[in-house]
């Protein structure tokens, strides 16, 4: 996964710059937004890219993405209260850091840094956990072929959420529960790194999994 300078993900540099624009009112709420491929030359990155880039901004209500229909922006509030989100986790990342080196420097220093450490470290976990992006693209022999989102139980047995489908290069944000699931769709999910994880194993299982006997 290519990543800035600032070691952000590609994607989450993009999504942080159309929101500034929004937020900034260069781009006007109602306003359409340059289709996936259009963005993905302006950021010269891949339409994978800047979907997860929209996906991201779709979640928190910053746009709207309608198959067929490119992408409109919904709120300015939104987008600033994302920035602002991301502003507070770098503050608090920065002071963890800040700590750890100083925790380095001076070996000798008693237990209450190591504490201070450690209470901030969980605060900033706690408080401002963010949940990632990932794509998982459904192979002709899995289970879930034909069946739909509602009947394979995604989120209930995983904790990952599907955000959107994209099927012949066509995306479909929100997707509804009743939608059949086809060999070659790719769903875009969030949630954290162990429901992620669940998710693709439950994905690209042959076999149905097993109902728990009362």
């Amino acid at each position: 996964m290519k990543r800035e300078p600032s070691g952000k993900a590609r994607y989450e540099g993009i999504a942080q710059d159309l929101a500034r624009r929004i937020a900034n009112n260069e781009l006007a709420e109602g306003a359409r937004i340059l289709g996936r491929s259009s963005l993905a030359g302006t950021y010269q990155v891949s339409p994978e890219t800047v979907r997860r880039a929209v996906a991201i901004l779709h979640e928190r209500g910053v746009v709207q993405a309608v198959a067929g229909s490119g992408i409109r922006v919904l709120s300015r509030v939104a987008a600033q209260e994302y920035l602002d989100s991301i502003r507070t986790q770098s503050r608090l990342e920065e002071g963890a850091r800040e700590l750890r080196t100083l925790l380095r420097r001076r070996r000798e220093l008693d237990e209450q840094i190591e504490l201070s450490l450690d209470r901030l470290l969980s605060q900033a976990t706690g408080a401002l956990a963010t949940r990632h992006v990932d794509e998982i693209t459904i192979g002709p022999s899995s289970w879930v072929v034909g069946h739909s989102l509602g009947e394979i139980r995604l989120r209930s047995s995983t904790g990952a959420t599907v955000i959107a489908l994209s099927r012949d290069e066509i995306d479909t944000f929100s997707p509804p529960p009743d939608l059949l699931l086809a060999a070659g769709d790719i769903l875009t999910l969030v949630g954290s790194d162990a429901a992620r994880t669940r998710a693709r194993t439950l994905i690209e299982a042959t076999e149905a999994p097993v109902e728990p006997t009362n």
